[in-house]
């Protein structure tokens, strides 16, 4: 079998931008979700009693189920985008299965962040 007939293959094993890309964008994406968790847990960490009648902006209902929504909307949009690359690198019959691990990677986080909702929107849940 030549090289021109195997080079639509999954290359494993060898050197490949598209897996480089994949694992790059699944790290970018993951640490801006994690910092927009680390943010709103401490913007929400602040909505104590007395600050949250005072301060309806910031410790409001809509505000902090945001807050609490927010980082796996932002891992579950990156997850979705690393799945539509899976499908236009293997319909270019590229390295595909980079962008597929990204993808699954990024809804495992987006998983395990949407733990911490109860505790950003839990207080304001019996209002």
């Amino acid at each position: 079998m030549s090289t021109q007939e195997r080079r639509g293959g999954d290359r494993l094993g060898q050197e490949d931008d598209e897996v480089r890309s994949a694992i790059r964008f699944a790290a970018i994406a993951t640490v801006i979700g994690v910092v927009f968790l680390v943010i709103a847990a401490v913007w929400v960490g602040g909505c104590d009693g007395a600050t949250a009648d005072a301060d309806s902006f910031a410790c409001g209902a809509p505000q902090r189920t945001v807050l609490g929504l927010g980082a796996p909307a932002i891992l579950m949009a990156s997850g979705l985008w690393a799945f539509y690359r899976t499908y236009r690198v293997w319909r270019a019959r590229g390295t595909w299965w980079g962008w597929q691990g990204a993808g699954w990677f990024l809804m495992m986080v987006m998983l395990i962040t949407l733990m911490g909702i109860p505790a950003m929107i839990g207080p304001i849940l019996g209002d």
